[in-house]
C-alpha cells in the first residue's frame, strides 16, 4: 500500500524548552485507519498539528502525500480534512449555512451535504445557530464538515469526546463506511471501544515518545467488566447472555470483549431487574492500563 503519512524521527521542542515529541516515527498507508493513544500530555495533539503543517518540527521529517506539510499548506488544505479536539462552533451561523459554505470551497455537491447531515443526525437541526447546539452536536458538526470537505486523509483529534454512547455508535458507523470507501484516517482517541472498532494499527505515546505499536487492541487481554452487587447473584445470571459470567457470594462478574455487548446485557438487567436491590459497576481498561500491559510484555 502507498504511504500517505510518514513521520520519521520527529522531535518538537517549544521555545520554553518543553519537549513535546521526541524521536517520533509513525506511518499511515492508503485506506488504513491508524490510532494514536496515550495519557494526557503525551504529545499526541502536537504530533497531529505537525502532520497538518500548523507546527514545524524542530528536527526530523514529515511527509504527507509525499510533500512537506509546512511548505505545501495549499496542497495539504485540499487533501486533508481535520477535526480539532475542542468542540468549536460558529455561533452566528446556521448548521446548513456553514455546511454549504464548506461544500462550495471543496466543490462538494449539495446532495452529499444532505447525506452527511442526515447520517450524523444533524439534518433536523440544520437551521439552528451554532450557539444553540449542544456540545455533542458541535462535535458531530465538526465531523460532518470534515466529511463534506471530502479530503483523502481524515485526521480526527478525539472525535467523539463529549458525545453520548448512542451518538458515538452513530459516528463509528459513519466512519466505518468511510473506511470501506478507502479513506485513510489518523485518529487520536482515549476511547478503547472506538479504537477496537475503527483502527488497523495503534501507536501508544508516553511522555512524547512512541512507547509501542499494536496491530489491534485484541493484544490486550482485559476487556469490559461488569460487577453486580446483589445478595443472590445466581438469580440474575440468565440476564447476562453475552458475557462470561462468574458468581461469588453477593457478587456477579461478567466479562466482555466489547462495550456494546455489556451495554445490551445491562439494558436487559434494567428492564427485568428493576425491583431488585442491586448495585452495578462498569469497568473498562484505561489508557494507563494498556500502557502498563504493553510494558509488562517486554
Amino acid at each position: 500500500m502507498r504511504e500517505v503519512v510518514v513521520v520519521d524521527r520527529v522531535t518538537k521542542i517549544y521555545p520554553n524548552g518543553v519537549k513535546a515529541n521526541i524521536e517520533v516515527s509513525v506511518r499511515a498507508c492508503s485506506s488504513e485507519v491508524v490510532c494514536i493513544m496515550g495519557p494526557n500530555g503525551a504529545g499526541k495533539t502536537t504530533l497531529v498539528r505537525q502532520i497538518i503543517g500548523l507546527l514545524k518540527p524542530t528536527s526530523g521529517v514529515i511527509r504527507v502525500f509525499g510533500v512537506d506539510p509546512v511548505k505545501r499548506q495549499d496542497y495539504i488544505k485540499k487533501k486533508v480534512a481535520y477535526t480539532p479536539q475542542l468542540p468549536l462552533t460558529y455561533p452566528a451561523h446556521r448548521v446548513l449555512e456553514v455546511s454549504k459554505y464548506v461544500a462550495e470551497l471543496s466543490n462538494t455537491p449539495f446532495e452529499r451535504v444532505k447525506e452527511v447531515l442526515e447520517e450524523l443526525d444533524l439534518w433536523s437541526v440544520r437551521d439552528r445557530l451554532g450557539y444553540q447546539l449542544s456540545i455533542g452536536q458541535r462535535k458531530l458538526l465538526l465531523l460532518a464538515l470534515a466529511l463534506i470537505k471530502s479530503g483523502d486523509l481524515l485526521i480526527l483529534d478525539e472525535p467523539t469526546t463529549f458525545v453520548d454512547i448512542f451518538k458515538k455508535r452513530l459516528m463509528w458507523s459513519v466512519l466505518l463506511e468511510e473506511r470501506k470507501r478507502g479513506k485513510t484516517m489518523i485518529i487520536v482517541s482515549h476511547d478503547i471501544e472506538e479504537v477496537r472498532r475503527l483502527c488497523d494499527r495503534v501507536y501508544i505515546m508516553v511522555a512524547g515518545r512512541i512507547a509501542g505499536k499494536l496491530d489491534s487492541l485484541s493484544d490486550i487481554s482485559r476487556g469490559v467488566e461488569v460487577k453486580v452487587y446483589y445478595e443472590k447473584p445466581g438469580e440474575i445470571t440468565h440476564l447476562f447472555k453475552r458475557g462470561v459470567v462468574k458468581v461469588y457470594e453477593g457478587l456477579l462478574i461478567a466479562e466482555y470483549n466489547q462495550l456494546i455487548e455489556a451495554l445490551e446485557d445491562l439494558e436487559n438487567l434494567a428492564i427485568n431487574g428493576l425491583n431488585r436491590d442491586i448495585r452495578v459497576l462498569l469497568e473498562y481498561p484505561s489508557v494507563e492500563y494498556i500502557v502498563e500491559s504493553l510494558f509488562n510484555k517486554r
